[in-house]
């Protein structure tokens, strides 16, 4: 058999091992994917951490545990490559389906495998997934581009937003964001879970024109959470009134009952149910 032979074979059998891994994917069994890797497959994943050896099950099948039924998992423009016992494949990768919550997810991501030959055919040995972020300063995962997707590159970037802005660890972000809504007439922006669907890695709302962030703890990454201390967030508003019995109707406790402070600015203080102060400011109208 020639060498473009025996390359024509191999890329053969490559692709319908990959094809074979994409459906052990989409069916959810862990077992089977990673029977087509390495015992140390080397794994850089769209998920922390910034590398891990995929060795076991239990990681992938915690994973899975977090959508409900079959994941969509396709692989669209894949090229392989192959030479001697190496081989590497491209391919744009689109992941869908729906999470516990409820919540529907659909992302392409960038795939590249390393793959190598074995007595028991060619296998996985690295398994690289990427996404590109936006160059605007946001620094924002571009998770909404798809294959046919272009960049204006004339399109002007976003202006930075102003000021100081608070970035809270809470207990429960989603919890957290839904009592603000209430409370303080929150408007969510932009929300991203965490890999086990319940978690918040990053939450960003705007309350009365400003920015406000959140987040759930992650003490297996050095962040664990600590209560609130010392810290008050102001409202300077128009209405005080009517800011105030709104969140006090939505179960923010008084700390501090409104009214006109020596300074002479029209001032209360509340503590929200996961332990944040806030404040509630308004200038003294004249009668």
């Amino acid at each position: 058999m020639s060498v473009n032979e025996n390359r024509t074979a191999a890329i053969a059998e490559i692709r319908a091992m990959i094809e074979d891994w994409a459906e052990a994917m989409r069916v959810k069994d862990a077992g089977r994917v990673l029977a087509h890797g390495t015992n140390d497959c080397l794994v850089f994943s769209l998920a922390p951490p910034l590398k891990e050896t995929a060795a076991g099950a239990e990681g992938l099948e915690q994973w899975f545990s977090t959508w409900k039924g079959l994941l969509g998992y396709r692989l669209q423009e894949l090229e392989i490559s192959a030479g001697g016992d190496v081989a590497f494949a491209t391919a744009l990768t689109h992941l869908s389906g729906e999470k516990l919550d409820g919540e529907k997810a659909a992302l392409w991501f960038r795939q590249t495998l390393g793959l190598k030959r074995t007595e028991k055919g060619w296998k996985i040995a690295h398994q690289h997934e990427s996404v590109p972020f936006y160059m605007d300063g946001s620094f924002k995962a571009a998770i909404d581009l798809e294959p046919t997707s272009e960049v204006d590159w004339q399109a002007p970037s976003p202006p930075p937003m102003a000021g100081v802005i608070a970035y809270l660890g809470v207990q429960d972000a989603n919890a957290t964001a839904e009592f603000y809504g209430r409370a303080f007439g929150a408007k969510e922006v932009d929300r991203k879970y965490a890999e086990d669907g319940k978690r918040l890695i990053h939450c960003h709302l705007t309350i009365n024109g400003g920015a406000l962030m959140l987040s759930d703890p992650f003490p297996e990454y050095g962040c664990p959470w600590k209560p609130q201390e010392g810290v008050v967030l102001h409202l300077v508003v128009d209405d005080a009134d009517f800011w105030w019995k709104r969140a006090v109707a939505a179960g923010a406790e008084v700390t501090m009952p409104l009214a006109v402070a020596f300074w002479g600015d029209y001032y209360g203080q509340l503590r929200d149910p996961f332990g944040v102060l806030w404040a509630i400011v308004a200038p003294v109208k004249e009668n």
